[in-house]
């Protein structure tokens, strides 16, 4: 079948672009889509095309056009909408949205645009078409429109806003996802950086796992990553959900972080547990193997790795058997590696003192994964990197305005109360059939261990 590309009309309706030919929507079903060629009134063209209900795939296409299609028409909508997307989305110049939108245009094409002066002024009737105030350049803005702080349904979204200030912190979530965070047991938690409006530091978003699925739940606009201000959003959120105290807490390592969540979180009556995310684990070990020159034997020496992949498995021992582990992995370890045992035990294990060992810079209790892995509990944050990843390419560029960001918020908030009512409705999470088998050998291995740590360590290093 054919490729297509998928596009909007300047009344933001659904265009499917395909072999030089343009269609629009004629019916929907509920598992296909159906589309009839543009001219279908106009000139009685009979030219069809069906795809599947989610647009990803032609299933069926009739090429009775009674006209000729124009491939340079094509790459001209597609432009147009480039330059619609960009002048509500980015905080651009006009001459700068142009000068992207141009990119990999052909010449053809380039020949057939109207004069960039006009181009200019549509970009600017589309900014003011959006209907929001003037954009914000800084924190000390005034206040949300009463259009961006709800929901698509006109519920509640905005829930905290600091108020004009460099520390401003705001807060969005929806009634439903705050009743998911008051009760859950397990929260995932991440920062993201690229689709924040430049006048924040970081988008903060919580997950929580609800019957299997990881479902974001919060959604904070931070002005930095200092304890202090982690501790001001776990303030507010307490405040909203007094019975807010999940069991488990998983987050990446960064000290501000944790401390703000083990202030609040550890001193309770049920005391949550704070992991660290494995795969960050891993990350920093192989930042460190780049960092000493050892990224070709890491890629290209299959021993090598290994050796690299056993001091990850530390995380899989019984945290009692972490530090004699260590010693017994280090005395048996080729002397090329011991740099990367320095820094290993200097950041997670701590240094050997007459007394014991030093305090580490992140405690054995934060990154062991043995007990997760017993109970088949996640391990890593990685679904909630996917999200990010996913909302990247939702916000189509990096750094948006403010109120172009909210506005794809509100649209992932909507998605996201689709994905309770088909998950309250019954529907099943598949899991990934790969990592399920994956986790069970981890576990096979930690219910079933060799006689020595070495062992263990060779063992669960191939898993790795």
């Amino acid at each position: 079948m054919s490729t297509f590309t998928l596009s909007t009309t300047q009344k933001n309706k659904p265009l499917l672009l395909c072999n030089g030919f343009t269609y629009t929507i004629d019916k929907i079903n509920n598992d296909k889509t159906y589309w009839k060629c543009e001219h279908a009134r106009t000139m009685k063209c009979k030219g069809r095309v069906h795809t599947n209900c989610i647009n990803t795939i032609i299933l069926n296409e009739t090429d009775n056009h009674n006209h000729l299609g124009s491939a340079v028409s094509s790459e001209i909508r597609i432009f147009e909408e480039k330059i619609r997307v960009r002048a509500v989305n980015c905080n651009e110049t006009t001459q700068t949205i142009i000068e992207n939108c141009l990119t990999n245009l052909p010449d053809e094409a380039v020949a057939r645009l109207p004069n960039f002066k006009h181009i200019k002024r549509n970009i600017q009737h589309h900014r003011l078409k959006n209907d929001l105030p003037k954009i914000p350049h800084d924190k000390t803005f005034d206040r949300i429109p009463d259009k961006l702080a709800t929901t698509k349904r006109n519920n509640k979204f905005l829930q905290f806003d600091s108020g004009p200030g460099n520390d401003r912190l705001i807060i969005f979530s929806s009634a439903d996802q705050l009743q998911l965070l008051d009760n859950c047991e397990e929260l995932l938690v991440d920062g993201t950086f690229k689709v924040t409006p430049t006048i924040f530091y970081q988008l903060y978003v919580m997950h929580v796992v609800y019957r299997k699925a990881v479902i974001p739940v919060i959604f904070a606009l931070l002005p930095n990553k200092t304890q202090q201000t982690y501790q001001r959003l776990i303030n507010e959120l307490v405040q909203i959900c007094p019975a807010w105290n999940p069991k488990s807490i998983m987050m990446d390592f960064e000290q501000a972080a944790i401390n703000a969540f083990g202030d609040t979180f550890a001193t309770t009556t049920n005391p949550s547990t704070i992991s660290g995310c494995f795969f960050h684990l891993q990350q920093s070990i192989q930042r460190k193997v780049q960092e000493l020159g050892f990224k070709t034997n890491y890629e290209q020496d299959l021993v090598f790795a290994h050796n690299v992949n056993k001091i990850a498995a530390l995380a899989f021992l019984q945290p009692a058997d972490i530090s004699q582990g260590f010693d017994d992995l280090y005395n048996a370890s080729p002397p090329i590696l011991r740099p990367l045992f320095d820094y290993f035990e200097d950041t997670y294990v701590g240094r050997h003192r007459p007394q014991g060992r030093s305090k580490p810079m992140f405690s054995i209790e934060l990154w062991n994964m043995h007990q997760r892995t017993t109970d088949l509990s996640m391990r890593t944050n990685n679904s909630a990197e996917a999200w990010n990843r996913r909302f990247n390419s939702i916000t189509q560029c990096q750094h948006p305005t403010l109120w172009s960001f909210i506005e794809s918020l509100q649209n992932e908030e909507h998605f996201i109360h689709c994905q309770l009512v088909k998950l309250n409705a019954g529907q099943n999470i598949e899991p990934n059939e790969k990592y399920l088998n994956y986790s069970k050998r981890l576990c096979h291995l930690i219910t079933n261990p060799h006689p020595t740590l070495l062992q263990q360590l060779e063992g669960l290093a191939h898993n790795l």
